[in-house]
C-alpha cells in the first residue's frame, strides 16, 4: 500500500539551534510512520529507521560500493547524528534490495569504528568522531540486500566487532583452518570431526565440511572462542583446538564421497585457554564485566518511501533477530540464540533516541488531556495510540515516555509528545 501524508501538525523541538516538525504518515490503519525530518522517517513500531537517499546517490552507492568509499559512510552517520542522540553501540545500513547487487562484492561487511577491549587481537583506538559520535558507537555495517537480516551474514557481521585476528590464519580477519567446538561464524571446522594422517599420510587432514570464511549465514552458533572474544564465555570454556596458519601444502579440497574438506600441512598448533591468554593477554574487561546488551540503530536505505509491506518486513525481520528468546525459524538463530541467551541487542525506542526529547519521565504523573501542547485542540471525543495503532486511552493518566497520536472528534491525527 502506497504511503500518504496524513494530516500535518505543528508540534516541534529545538536540535542544534534548529527547530525541526514532526510529520506523521499513515501507512495504513492503526499504524504510523514519523518523520522526523524531509527523507528520514520511524517505522510504526519504533525500531527501525528509513533514510530516503537522493536517487543518483542510492544509484551510486549500489554502483560502486558506496559503504567501502570514504566519503559516504561519514556523510549517512553524520545526518543521523543530527537527530538521533549518541545512544548506540552498532550501526547497521541496509540497502532496500531484494537481492545482492551485482556490483556489491559481499554479503555483509563491518567497520571497526573504535575499540576498548585488551586481549582480543585488536588495538585500543577510536575514530568515532568520524562518524558523528562522541565515543559510543564501535561498529558500522552493512547489508546490501534485505533478506540478509534474517539469512545472514548478521551474526557474521557482529562477531567481527571482537574476533579478528585473536588466532593467525591465511585468511585475513577470519579462522581459515582452524578448530573450535563448534563451526564458526568465521569460519573454520568443528574439531571433534578432525581426522589425522588421512590415506596413511602423516601431514594429510580432514574434518567435516567447513568454510573458511564462513560456515552459512544465521545457520550456525557462535562458538565458544567467539563468545569468549565476545565477553560472553570465561577463557576456561573454550576447548582446546588446532589451527593451520600456514596455508596448506595442498590446498583444501572437497571429497564428495565422504562430505569432508581434505587438506595437507606442514604447520599445526594446537590452542589452550593458556596459549590463548598467553598470545593475546587476558581480556580486559573479562566475562564478568563485559557488556552483554547492545544498543543498535537499524536504518534502511532506499530510494524512496518505505511502503507498507516493507515496513512489515523490515520490522518483523529485524524483531526476530533481536528477540531474546528463540527465533522459531528452523535452522535459523537469532542473536540471543547464538550467544546462548548471554548477549542481547535492543533496537527499539528509537523515538526517545531523539534529541530534544526527554529520555526519561515519571510515567506516574497524571497526565491531563487539556494540557496537551498548545497547537493539538481538544474535543469531547477523544482516542489516544501508540504508534503502533494500539488504543492506549484508558492508560492516559500514566502513559510512558513516547510519541503519541490524538484523535479527536473531527477525525484529525496529532501527535504528543510527553
Amino acid at each position: 500500500m502506497p504511503i500518504v501524508f496524513s494530516h500535518i501538525f505543528t508540534v516541534t523541538y529545538n536540535c542544534m539551534k534548529k527547530t525541526f516538525t514532526l510529520l506523521l504518515l499513515c501507512l495504513s490503519a492503526g499504524a504510523y510512520a514519523l518523520q522526523i525530518a524531509d527523507s528520514l522517517f520511524i517505522s510504526p513500531s519504533d525500531n527501525v529507521v528509513n533514510l530516503v537517499m537522493a536517487a543518483s546517490d542510492y544509484d551510486r552507492w549500489i554502483a560502486d560500493d558506496g559503504f567501502q568509499r570514504s566519503g559516504q559512510p561519514y556523510v549517512i552517520t553524520s545526518k543521523l547524528y543530527t537527530y538521533f542522540k549518541d545512544d548506540f553501540d552498532v550501526i547497521m545500513l541496509i540497502t532496500n534490495e531484494n537481492e545482492l547487487p551485482q556490483t556489491i562484492p559481499y554479503y555483509g561487511i563491518n567497520r571497526t569504528v573504535s575499540n576498548s577491549v585488551k586481549g582480543i587481537g585488536l588495538s585500543v583506538f577510536s575514530q568515532a568522531s568520524y562518524y558523528g559520535s562522541a565515543g559510543k558507537l564501535f561498529s558500522l555495517m552493512h547489508l546490501p540486500y534485505r533478506d540478509a537480516i534474517k539469512y545472514g551474514p548478521t551474526l557474521h557481521e557482529f562477531c567481527h566487532c571482537w574476533a579478528n585476528y585473536a588466532i593467525p590464519t591465511a585468511v585475513g580477519g577470519h579462522w581459515g583452518i582452524c578448530g573450535g567446538s563448534s563451526k564458526g561464524q568465521l569460519g573454520g571446522f568443528k574439531q571433534s570431526t578432525l581426522m589425522t594422517q588421512v590415506d596413511g599420510i602423516a601431514k594429510k587432514y580432514s574434518a567435516e565440511a567447513f568454510g573458511v570464511n564462513a560456515n552459512g549465514g544465521n545457520s550456525v552458533p557462535y562458538n565458544e572462542m567467539e563468545l569468549y572474544l565476545m565477553g560472553m564465555l570465561p577463557i576456561d570454556s573454550v576447548q582446546e583446538f588446532d589451527a593451520f596458519p600456514v596455508f596448506p601444502v595442498v590446498p583444501p579440497y572437497y571429497d564428495d564421497s565422504h562430505k569432508r574438506i581434505s587438506f595437507i600441512s606442514d604447520t599445526r598448533i594446537r590452542y589452550t585457554p593458556a596459549l590463548i591468554v598467553d598470545s593475546l593477554g587476558p581480556r580486559v574487561p573479562d566475562y564478568t564485566t563485559s557488556q552483554k546488551e547492545f544498543k543498535a540503530l537499524f536504518v534502511v536505505l532506499s530510494r524512496q518511501p518505505l511502503t507498507a509491506d516493507e515496513w512489515s518486513q523490515y520490522e518483523s525481520s529485524i524483531g526476530w533477530f533481536c528477540k531474546q528468546e528463540k527465533g522459531g525459524l528452523y535452522g535459523l538463530y537469532n542473536f540471543w540464540e547464538a550467544t546462548r541467551g548471554i548477549g542481547s541487542i535492543n533496537p527499539s525506542g528509537l523515538s526517545r533516541s531523539l534529541k530534544g526529547i526527554p529520555s526519561r519521565l515519571d510515567s506516574d504523573t497524571p497526565v491531563d488531556i487539556n494540557t496537551l501542547p498548545g497547537t493539538i485542540v481538544c474535543e469531547d471525543t477523544f482516542r489516544i495510540y501508540n504508534l503502533s495503532g494500539q488504543d492506549v486511552t484508558a492508560r492516559n493518566g500514566a502513559l510512558p515516555t513516547g510519541i503519541y497520536i490524538v484523535r479527536t472528534a473531527d477525525g484529525s491525527r496529532k501527535i504528543w509528545l510527553q
